[in-house]
């Protein structure tokens, strides 16, 4: 089985505090930084690696339908990198700093250009990471003890969507062997599917923040999905924020209401 990621939140060992241009430490995770924006209260301010990139910008504007300036404000770095991991990366982000307040996102350039919709689609994942990794989520000042609510990059706080996210679909057991399989351990995902049918798909059921930003990319686009997975749509719905972000796409007519073939065992297919 092969479990393929569209998106990812990548954490370091220990940022301490990266730079948003830094092109070599920030290609280390999936393959080259070819363009970084940086990003200035929600608004992108100019090149500081590489040259301008319409195929970027592109995927910037995506951002931009569903957010507002304001909400963008934890993002200070957009980017645009060349996939060398031999993963099927659309997308990633991470924290650049320990108080997880600024945040860079990089989209996979070829894909882009190729899969522009689901590239699109992946950005609101990833805003997802942002969403629930900004200081008010994740304390990486508790250290390294946080029990069962370590989100892998930190320890989650009570005050959070990831926090709510947990108490109400993640019992102790599953955040329990998150401890001893990792975040990213296909065979406890395969067995989770098993056992739990409302994982919108196999990636989400690796952790709890992937099974978050899976979960947000089809609440925001709207799309039909098989009845195991509607608690955790409508669970969205209760959050004003993100149901005002869910607004904005449909009234810029950018909806996909496809209904998804749910299957959590295997990726999930539109038809």
């Amino acid at each position: 089985m092969s479990l393929l990621i569209y998106a990812a939140a990548v954490g370091f060992p220990d940022p301490g505090n990266i730079d948003e241009c830094d092109a070599d430490r920030l290609g280390e995770a999936f393959g080259p930084l070819r363009t970084i924006y940086t990003v200035d209260e929600g608004a992108l301010s100019g090149v500081c690696h590489g040259t301008d990139d319409t195929t970027v910008y592109e995927a910037w504007t995506s951002l931009t339908a569903f957010t507002t300036a304001e909400e963008r404000a934890p993002i200070v770095g957009f980017a645009g990198f060349d996939n060398t991991s031999g993963a099927d990366v659309a997308a990633f982000a991470v924290a650049l700093d320990r108080s997880q307040s600024r945040f860079l996102i990089a989209v996979n350039r070829e894909m882009v250009q190729l899969r522009p919709r689901q590239v699109r689609r992946v950005v609101g994942h990833e805003f997802a990471h942002v969403l629930t990794g900004t200081a008010q989520g994740i304390d990486r000042a508790q250290g390294e003890d946080c029990g069962t609510r370590d989100a892998g990059y930190g320890c989650i706080t009570n005050n959070n969507y990831l926090s709510l996210w947990v108490d109400e679909f993640w019992p102790e057991t599953e955040l329990a062997s998150l401890q001893q399989d990792g975040y990213r351990n296909e065979t406890a995902a395969a067995r989770r599917c098993s056992t739990d049918p409302g994982f919108p798909s196999l990636y989400a059921a690796t952790n709890p923040s992937e099974d978050f930003a899976e979960s947000f990319e089809f609440f925001l686009y709207g799309n039909r999905v098989a009845a195991n997975v509607r608690p955790r749509i409508e669970f969205l719905s209760t959050f004003p924020q993100l149901v005002r972000m869910r607004d904005r796409i449909a009234a810029l007519g950018l909806s996909d209401t496809r209904l998804y073939q749910h299957d959590c065992s295997v990726e999930n297919r539109p038809r």
